[in-house]
């Protein structure tokens, strides 16, 4: 494959100019490829690393021939650098640097400056290879890790590395000199590198981990990107680091079936047995009266015939469990930068769950499936109320259940179904989801009959239609009727066919007091999207009684979005739930200086 050069973006005044590229622009953007230039093979990981599918398969295939001769040359000027600043140092008694070690402080401190220029290079290379795209909105560069992949780009921006733009090199290197200057620490720490499933010889210490989710992303494979450009930069310094070519990855603990010549079945049992043996060895370090910590964050799910679990999670919490620990509590921590590109267009994890970990204390305790159902129904209820209160957010909501459902099963050291057999981490989650479920069906009980109708044909099809015949015996069932329903505008009745009404065709605010819970709700979301968060709090400032019904609702219509991959639905709920603490404070501030306005509910 080749690429041509289509335009050329320059500083204008005012904004960019884009001009059509010319022969002569051409011929410079068409260059020799340097002598010297690292490279290696690419993996072909699914999702991940795309590229080897379109025949672009090492490393040196995602720079153009002017980007390797730039990055090699930086590169290849880094062992000079050193010898400079070496020397320039000098012999000042008074120079800090210029320690009285016999020249060790002066090689320390050149080796530290070549370091970080090398991270320089690194960071060059996230923004000048043939798979960064151009931001159209901000017009701007967009770097090759939007998300932890590499995609197949077919349109790709390359930008001047002496430039003043983005990309380029006084960009990367003022975010170098910002970590410096910003460094917090004040004592001299120690990092050791660790086989984290062998015994290090670790006691009496307080853990807090951060372990591989599974499948969801191959850091070895990743990582090579960076590491090639390292290895040329630093294998000077230091050539144990940087003694193989590429990353080592057999002993990464990541469950990719390519490793293990397709075979879902031996990557997952790879990362079963290596999780455990890594868990058991955090066992022997922990301390009895601080609790071990574990970040993680896995959105999959598996269904069978027996309910919905995930695979991820499930392996995870087996290796906790296994190893002797308890979990005693879990909450969810927003981590992820809003506005990433994952999230674009998707309903991606905001937060990743702490599950706090201790050291098991009561051996040999035992309980029944129907014992185990009750304490969960019981205490997942009241963690679900809580985490609602809190606000979490719906895409979150079911991950974070997790831990609180998980809780009652790992306190035992084993949980028996009715036929004596152990119950297995895999049938604990089905059982949360189920109760998951059921926690939401039952919220919806609570709403008027006519929102259960629209909840119950939601679920069915969406804003798609049904026969009126289907439609008029759900709405008998709830006792109301579609005809009814239609003169509200909450459906869509004609030739036999009924629908619920999109959030465009409502009518624009209910004011009386009978308005449905489901059409005061979509009436929010529609809102919040046309006019945000004070457009919400005026319709809502004269509101009599609890409106968290509003935020219930949208939570449960969450769930059926996501369990059908209505993935645009669920973003429009989603946001009504994040926004609600916005909306609330809003529309209790309006309601203090008396602004008036009409009213929603």
């Amino acid at each position: 494959m080749d690429a041509r050069l289509i335009a050329v973006v320059v500083d204008g005044n005012p904004g960019r100019i884009y001009l059509t590229a010319q022969n002569d622009m051409e011929k410079l953007a068409r260059v020799d490829k340097p002598s010297d230039y690292p490279d290696g093979e690419l993996a072909y990981y699914p999702g991940h690393l795309n590229t080897k599918v379109y025949g672009l398969d090492h490393f040196a295939d995602l720079f153009t021939n002017r980007q390797l001769t730039t990055l090699s040359t930086l590169s290849e000027l880094l062992p000079e650098i050193q010898q400079e600043v070496y020397q320039d140092i000098g012999t000042d008694d008074h120079d800090e640097r210029n320690l009285a070690d016999g020249g060790a402080g002066r090689k320390a401190y050149s080796e530290a400056v070549c370091v970080y220029l090398a991270f320089l290079i690194d960071k060059l290379t996230d923004y000048n290879s043939n798979v960064c795209s151009w931001n159209a909105i901000g017009e701007t560069l967009r770097g090759t890790f939007g998300r932890q992949a590499i995609p197949m780009v077919w349109d790709f921006a390359e930008t001047n590395f002496f430039s003043n733009s983005s990309g380029c090199f006084d960009n990367m290197l003022e975010w170098i000199e910002k970590a410096l200057l910003n460094m917090s620490a004040k004592t001299v720490g120690e990092v050791k590198q660790k086989n984290a499933s062998e015994d290090n010889g670790l006691r009496g210490v307080m853990v807090s981990s951060d372990p591989p989710y599974y499948d969801n992303i191959g850091y070895a494979d990743l990582s090579d990107f960076f590491y090639i450009w390292l290895r040329k930069s630093l294998k000077h310094i230091y050539p144990d680091i940087f003694s193989t070519m590429l990353v080592p990855k057999q002993t990464e603990l990541v469950a990719t079936p390519y490793r293990f010549e397709g075979s879902k079945a031996k990557a997952k049992n790879f990362f079963e047995q290596g999780m455990l043996t890594t868990c058991q060895q955090i066992y022997k370090y922990a301390r009895e009266d601080i609790p071990v910590t574990i970040y993680y964050a896995f959105k999959q799910s598996d269904t069978d015939e027996k309910g919905t679990a995930s695979s991820g999670w499930e392996t995870m919490l087996s290796a906790i469990i296994q190893s002797g620990f308890s979990i005693t509590g879990t909450w969810p921590m927003r981590t992820e930068k809003p506005g990433r590109s994952l999230s674009i267009g998707t309903n991606a994890l905001a937060s990743s769950i702490v599950l706090v970990c201790r050291k098991r204390q009561v051996e040999d305790t035992v309980c029944t499936r129907k014992q185990f159902l009750r304490s969960l129904r019981t205490e997942l209820q009241t963690s679900l109320e809580k985490l609602q209160q809190s606000n979490i957010a719906p895409v979150d909501l079911a991950q974070s259940a997790i831990g609180p459902g998980i809780s009652v099963y790992s306190r035992y050291t084993k949980v028996l179904e009715a036929d004596g057999s152990p119950m297995t981490v895999r049938s604990a989650l089905q059982l949360i989801n189920q109760e998951l479920d059921d926690y939401f069906s039952g919220q919806g009980e609570k709403l008027d009959a006519e929102s259960r109708f629209c909840v119950e044909l939601y679920t069915q099809c969406a804003f798609n239609e049904l026969s009126f015949g289907e439609a008029d015996v759900l709405a008998r069932a709830k006792n109301i009727s579609v005809e009814k329903m239609a003169e509200s505008g909450v459906v869509v009745s004609a030739k036999g066919k009924v629908r619920l009404a999109d959030r465009d065709e409502l009518p624009i605010f209910a004011v009386n007091q009978t308005a449905s819970h489901w059409l005061r709700m979509q009436q929010l979301a529609k809102l919040l999207e046309e006019q945000g968060v004070d457009g919400c709090a005026k319709v809502l400032k004269d509101a009599v009684g609890d409106m968290d019904y509003i935020k219930n609702l949208a939570y449960r219509l969450y769930q059926i979005a996501d369990q059908k991959k209505w993935a645009q639905e669920g973003t429009v709920y989603n946001n009504l739930v994040i926004s609600w603490p916005d909306i609330m404070k809003a529309t209790v501030e309006l309601q203090n200086v008396g602004v008036e306005t009409f009213s929603l509910l």
